[in-house]
């Protein structure tokens, strides 16, 4: 195993999308800055804008956080720079902004969004990375994203997502291998992050990996899958 055992991907949880409320947007640089103030890891997620500008953003559409229409990917940051997140002040941050709100405070969980230009994202974020002064592991659902990172960082700690809700999924190979990890001799994860429902995993699965549980939403689902995972991200309750 890669990862030493004081790693912070086995710490403190991982705050998933920051630490947001009903009156802190998701995804936002004001939910980043909660995080890590009280140094909680941070989960990401990044899409490539059509200008080639990295932007933290979850949904591959605008419009159930900014009332927007249209797929994020599809915009210029901009466009996007314009838009508010749930009614608010805030926007959505690049990545850039991020940094400069975690880098030597939060770790980040970076998960890489698959989309049309995913393969230039990857390329562009390794880039990026590299000069990156903070603490930082990458995932992300599609394993190929993860086998470029491989590739052109082999020394970046990386971990495959995975999860049992695969009816979304039109094609049967892609739902075998988002569900069953079908290709993690390729990839070689570091760490698996699989969808809490799913646990517990076959051993084959997890030997000698770094396990961690999304999206945990309360003490009680905790508890019961602590004994087979190392950490969790979580949202919507207080894990103080």
């Amino acid at each position: 195993m890669r990862i030493p055992e004081d790693f912070w991907l086995t710490g403190k949880p991982i705050a998933h999308r920051g630490l947001w409320d009903e009156n802190i947007p998701e995804n936002s640089l004001l939910a980043y800055e909660k995080a890590a103030e009280k140094r909680y890891p941070v989960e990401i997620d990044v899409y490539l804008t059509k200008d080639g500008k990295i932007v933290s953003f979850h949904d591959v559409s605008l419009e159930r956080m900014t009332g927007e229409k249209g797929l994020i990917y599809e915009k210029s940051y901009e466009e996007l720079k314009n838009l508010r997140l749930n009614g608010s002040a805030h926007t959505i941050p690049l990545l850039e902004e991020v940094f400069s709100v975690c880098e030597g405070k939060s770790p980040l969980l970076i998960e890489i969004k698959d989309q049309p230009r995913g393969k230039e994202l990857t390329e562009k974020l390794v880039g990026i990375l590299k000069n990156y002064r903070g603490e930082f592991a990458v995932q992300s659902f599609n394993p190929l994203y993860i086998r470029q990172v491989k590739k052109r960082a082999p020394q970046f700690i990386r971990g495959i997502l995975a999860t049992t809700n695969v009816s979304s999924i039109q094609s049967a190979l892609k739902r075998r291998i988002v569900k069953k990890m079908s290709l993690n001799f390729l990839i070689k994860p570091d760490f698996i992050s699989y969808d809490y429902i799913g646990y517990p995993l076959p051993e084959k699965k997890v030997k000698k990996k770094i396990c961690l549980a999304w999206t945990v939403t309360s003490y009680e689902i905790w508890d019961k899958i602590k004994p087979y995972v190392d950490n969790i991200i979580f949202e919507g309750f207080s894990v103080d």
